[in-house]
C-alpha cells in the first residue's frame, strides 16, 4: 500500500462529519498515522502526550491518563466513521485495544456482516442498525464491539478443541431511543438450528445531556459485551 493511498484515506477521515468537531482526535490520529510510516517510529505514550496532545515536556503518563482516554475515544470514533460515513472506504485505519500503532489495511470487499473466527467458534455479527441513528447510539456500539473483540480474543486465543467441534453463532444487537430512554436488545442465535439461544433486553432511563448519555451508553456497552462473552464461553463449555 502506498503512502499516497494512506494519506488520502487519512484526509477523508479527518474531513468527515464524524471528526469535524474533534480537533484533538484529528491531531492524535494524524500523529500516529504519520509516525507509523516513519522508519524510526516512536509511538510511546509520552511522545503522543507531548507532541500530539501538546501537554509539554513535564507530561507524566503515570500521573496523567489523557493519552489512554483519547485513544479510547479515537477507537470509538473510528468505529463510528467506518460503520456510517466510511462504509465504502477501500483503505481502513483502526486502533487496536492496548496499542498506539494504527492498523492500516485495504478493504477489497465491503461487507455488511462481520465474521469473527476463534478455535471452535464462528461468530457472525449482524450490522448494527439503531433507531434513530444517533451518535450516542453509534458510540454505544463502538464501545460494545471493541470490548467484545478484546474479551473474546483474550479468552479464546489459547483455546484448544478436539475433533471437528465447532459452534456457529449469530449476534444481533439492536437499540431504540426515545423520550422514555434507550432500550437495547441482544440476541445470540445458533446458525445451524436457527434458534435463539440467549437474549437480553435493557432499558436505560433518559438523561439530561449528551455527555451523560454517552457515559451511560458507554457503561452499557461494556456490560453488554461482558454478558455476551460470558454466555459464549458457557455455550462453548457445553459444546465440548
Amino acid at each position: 500500500m502506498t503512502t499516497q493511498l494512506i494519506g488520502s484515506a487519512l484526509d477523508r477521515v479527518l474531513h468527515s462529519k464524524t471528526f469535524a468537531r474533534s480537533r484533538s482526535l484529528q491531531d492524535f490520529l494524524t500523529f500516529i498515522v504519520t509516525q507509523s510510516l516513519e522508519p524510526d517510529q516512536n509511538l510511546k505514550e509520552y511522545r503522543i502526550g507531548v507532541d500530539a496532545l501538546k501537554r509539554g515536556g513535564a507530561f507524566d503518563p503515570a500521573e496523567n491518563s489523557i493519552v489512554r482516554v483519547q485513544a479510547y475515544r479515537l477507537r470509538a470514533k473510528l468505529a463510528d466513521y467506518y460503520q456510517h460515513e466510511g462504509q465504502t472506504e477501500d483503505v481502513r485505519i483502526d486502533l487496536e485495544p492496548g496499542s498506539y500503532t494504527p492498523v492500516i489495511r485495504e478493504c477489497a470487499v465491503v461487507t455488511t456482516l462481520r465474521i469473527l473466527r476463534f478455535p471452535g467458534l464462528v461468530l457472525d455479527v449482524l450490522p448494527f442498525d439503531p433507531s434513530p441513528a444517533t451518535k450516542p447510539l453509534a458510540f454505544f456500539y463502538a464501545v460494545f464491539s471493541g470490548q467484545l473483540d478484546q474479551l473474546l480474543r483474550a479468552g479464546l486465543r489459547q483455546r484448544h478443541t478436539g475433533g471437528n467441534s465447532r459452534l456457529h453463532l449469530q449476534l444481533d444487537l439492536r437499540a431504540r431511543s426515545g423520550p422514555w430512554g434507550t432500550r437495547t436488545i441482544t440476541y445470540l442465535s445458533d446458525v445451524d438450528s436457527r434458534c435463539v439461544v440467549w437474549s437480553q433486553a435493557r432499558t436505560l432511563a433518559p438523561v439530561a445531556s449528551i455527555p451523560e448519555l454517552e457515559e451511560t451508553l458507554g457503561t452499557a456497552g461494556v456490560e453488554t459485551a461482558q454478558a455476551v462473552s460470558k454466555k459464549i464461553h458457557a455455550l462453548l463449555s457445553c459444546n465440548g
